[in-house]
């Protein structure tokens, strides 16, 4: 068995802040992400909705300010949500030439039922931490990571019913687990078998 030896100058990336904190901010926007494909909109569409959550009407340049992204780029994505009936536009008090995104009725709810379901999986990672924290933040930011484990905290089953109950199948950013993708196809096969036999279409009588 060939053995690949390591070169003694290396370190572990996780030892570096920079790397850690993205692997965390990988992790967490998978969970996100998820969380927002199961109510039928995208993350990009979620971190709007989140940043309108504050009760605060903006503009494209203070929501791409916000989201992290150009003002082009949100006024895009807040025309996919006034399509969805989650946002609405109106007009600015002292400023005719501006136009302020808000929250609808609608929008309103999806974010105070998601707003739930995060705080409920944020106390379970706290949970899961517990009191001991490390010494460093960059051990904390790594405990945070391993805990997560991409999102699901390592719990396939967790993993594979966050995907089942995706509204939106057209971004698939993450690949299921090896045991996720067994359980989603034993569900399929089960749902498949459920089936009352005579709501199958015979194709031989047509």
């Amino acid at each position: 068995m060939t053995v690949i030896e390591r070169d003694p100058r290396g370190a572990p990336a996780t030892d570096r802040l920079n790397y850690t904190a993205y692997r965390l901010s990988r992790a967490l926007d998978r969970f996100t992400e998820n969380l927002a494909l199961a109510h039928g909109v995208t993350l990009s569409q979620f971190l709007i909705l989140q940043v309108l959550g504050e009760g605060l009407p903006l503009s494209n340049a203070q929501l791409g300010r916000r989201t992290f992204v150009s003002a082009q780029a949100a006024h895009l994505v807040a025309n996919e949500l006034i399509d969805l009936g989650l946002v609405e536009r109106g007009n600015h008090p002292t400023n005719r030439r501006v136009r302020l995104v808000k929250l609808t009725e609608s929008g309103w709810d999806l974010v105070q039922r998601s707003g739930q379901e995060l705080q409920r999986h944020e106390r379970r990672l706290t949970a899961a931490m517990g009191e001991d924290l490390g010494n460093s933040i960059v051990e904390v930011l790594d405990h945070a990571a391993r805990e997560l484990a991409g999102g699901y905290f390592g719990d396939d089953e967790a993993e594979a019913d966050a995907i089942s109950r995706r509204q939106i199948t057209s971004r698939p950013r993450h690949v299921p687990s090896r045991l996720a993708a067994n359980r989603l196809r034993s569900a399929g096969k089960d749902a498949q078998a459920s089936k009352d036999p005579s709501d199958i279409t015979d194709d031989s009588a047509h």
